[in-house]
């Protein structure tokens, strides 16, 4: 009896072992700050690295030690090259990139923002989301953020079935491990063009998003984060009007819904999203402050990594009451620490920020008020002024965050 029962107690063992091995690998995720060495951590960090993922900060096309290129496929080079500083820290290169968002301040740079592209991804291309927005910090002219895998042989580009290769420097979709990067879809149809009213335009953007889902097994349940970029305040509620259809009421993803000034392709709307491919470990985190929403969830919780809706300095209930910037950060601050804390999280748990502006005048301002949030360890950081000024509400930022729940 006991020669039977101990084979048997040896393979539970075995298998808790690999069970907790598993736990230990894909849960409990270190976090680690990418920094020049010797170099202080400012505002924001350079990069900080949670488990296999690098999350690296915005980077202009300023050269070190000051100034920047004069010509734009010079000015490309050198922002890449800055993203490339941050990965090599992290013992990683352009190879490692599964998702890059790229702001210019000129859509007419679209066709050389490529041409430098295939130089620094030949093969392999990462996720991309290219937008035309109002100012850069800086005085740059472009800026590129980035998010990079450490294993190779956990990174696989998505194609839907039946498309050819690209002539374009970037993958319709990257999966680096559980979750899947989709880059910006704009409303082309399958020939080219583009459908006649905008609400069919959204319809066709986000189908072009699901072709990706389906090639990857997933559909619009695993999102766990949206961005829609569209080029016309006015279209906003048309838009969320067609894009409620896709998610299931009080689940949907969290989301930053940004106003641009130009969109690649003559697209007016561009979406791309990051998706989760274990829906077992995506939750809707909703502070008690809040009802559900058709549109957007607070914040989603995938495995241990949190993605909070792009906030603005609103009150629950009772809509923009600051009038000065200070007022209106003070209240996003709030409302993000909302979510946070409905996660067990708080701001030291922040590992990266999108700030967008209403004004890049506001960017030092804005400064004063962010370190007082992040007095230590602060996030990667991505600000931009959106657009020329044509919105029509009240609200001068939103900030969206990433967070992520760590042994460290």
């Amino acid at each position: 009896m006991i020669k039977r029962i101990m084979p048997f107690c040896l393979m539970a063992l075995f298998l808790l072992g690999s069970v907790c091995a598993k736990v230990s690998d894909d849960i409990l995720l270190t976090k680690k700050f990418i920094a020049p060495p010797g170099s202080k951590i400012g505002l924001f960090s350079p990069g900080i690295m949670v488990g296999k993922t690098l999350y690296v900060a915005g980077k202009g096309d300023h050269i070190p030690g000051g100034g920047h290129p004069e010509t734009f496929p010079e000015q490309a080079r050198q922002c890449l090259e800055n993203v490339r500083s941050t990965l090599k820290l992290a013992n990683m290169d352009m190879e490692n990139v599964v998702k890059a968002w790229v702001v210019l301040d000129d859509l007419e740079n679209y066709n050389e923002l490529n041409k430098v592209f295939w130089e620094y991804f030949p093969k392999n291309h990462p996720a991309r989301t290219t937008l035309q927005v109002g100012k850069i910090p800086g005085d740059s002219h472009i800026e590129i953020t980035a998010i990079a895998y450490s294993k190779l042989s956990e990174i696989e580009i998505i194609r839907p079935p039946g498309s050819a290769a690209s002539n374009l420097p970037y993958s319709p979709g990257v999966l680096a491990g559980n979750t899947l990067y989709i880059s910006g879809k704009g409303d082309q149809l399958p020939d080219g063009s583009h459908p006649a009213t905008f609400k069919e335009q959204v319809r066709q953007a986000l189908e072009n998003v699901d072709s990706v889902l389906e090639a990857a097994g997933l559909d619009f349940r695993h999102v766990v984060w949206c961005n829609p970029y569209l080029d016309k305040y006015e279209n906003y509620s048309e838009m969320n009007s067609v894009y409620r259809e896709y998610f299931e009421f009080g689940k949907t993803p969290a989301r930053g819904t940004i106003f641009v000034d130009k969109i690649p392709g003559g697209s007016h709307i561009e979406i791309t999203c990051i998706a989760a491919t274990d829906l077992s470990t995506r939750k809707v985190i909703r502070p008690s402050n809040m009802e559900p929403s058709p549109t957007a969830s607070p914040a989603i919780m995938a495995g241990d990594i949190l993605y909070l809706s792009a906030k603005s300095g609103f009150v629950p209930g009772n809509g923009i009451v600051a009038k000065e910037l200070e007022g209106q950060l003070h209240q996003t601050f709030q409302n993000l620490l909302d979510g946070l804390q409905e996660s067990g999280l708080g701001f030291e748990n922040v590992v990266s920020a999108n700030v967008y502006l209403r004004d890049l005048e506001d960017f030092e301002r804005m400064n004063k008020i962010f370190r007082q949030y992040f007095t230590s360890g602060p996030p990667v950081r991505t600000t931009f002024q959106q657009n020329s000024g044509y919105e029509k509400n009240n609200a001068l930022e939103q900030i969206s965050l990433i967070a992520a729940r760590t042994t460290n």
